[in-house]
């Protein structure tokens, strides 16, 4: 975690945290920590693979100013503090990001298990705030197994639907038969910054996501009632 001009904070990981300080020091990052100089590091960890460290990353970007600065501080007393009552589906702050109808999540984890061993892919479907639908869509990547390319048509389609009337294009999901409910690298590598929502399924479990221009954050949600 750097501590940036302004006293704003910027988290992220690396494979070489030495190499990474020092391009975030000298300006060859692009985005937030280019336009906030001078940055320091003010806390670091090791993790024993680059999911767990992309997990905690996601999860510290979710947190409130007041819990980044313990953290600086290495408080983890007002931490445990700050986080008592905020259980899941809110956000530190306590507040809900997006809802889900209560039949999505169980599809998502039908449309992995009938895809496997190749990855799962479908357009979320919903208005504002709320996930309403699924739509699955053909995986026409040619790796299926381990990537995923939804069909054009299917985005077409529901792109057509929206400007009709219908349900909008609230984003995405996919599957990680091996992997983990979280951004793989390889969808890091390929995210737009579209701000669209990505669910994420893996291990049992459904990790949710927003593609925002500065990288993926990772989302608060209240399933609804009915």
């Amino acid at each position: 975690m750097l501590q940036c001009r302004g006293g704003q904070f910027y988290t992220g990981h690396t494979d070489d945290l030495e190499r990474r300080i020092g391009e975030h020091k000298s300006g060859l990052v692009r985005g937030f920590t280019q336009d906030r100089q001078p940055v320091e590091l003010v806390w670091s960890d090791t993790f024993a693979t680059r999911y767990e460290a992309l997990a905690c990353e996601l999860r510290i970007k979710g947190w409130s100013r007041k819990k980044k600065l313990a953290l600086f501080r290495g408080d983890w007393g007002a931490i445990s503090d700050l986080a008592k009552g905020k259980n899941s589906p809110s956000t530190s702050s306590g507040r809900t990001e997006f809802f889900i109808h209560p039949s999505i999540i169980p599809a998502l984890h039908a449309e992995a298990a009938r895809a496997h061993p190749r990855e799962a892919c479908g357009l979320l479907l919903g208005r504002g705030t709320r996930i309403e639908g699924i739509a699955p869509a053909a995986n026409v990547h040619p790796e299926p197994l381990t990537r995923f390319e939804i069909d054009p048509a299917a985005l077409i389609a529901a792109h057509r639907a929206a400007r009709a009337g219908g349900p909008e294009l609230v984003g995405y999901y996919h599957s990680h038969p091996a992997g983990h409910p979280l951004p793989s690298a390889t969808d890091c590598e390929h995210a737009s910054g579209d701000a669209r929502i990505w669910g994420i399924v893996a291990g049992g479990e459904v990790g949710w996501f927003r593609d925002a221009p500065g990288g993926f954050e990772a989302l608060s949600y209240r399933i609804e009632d009915g």
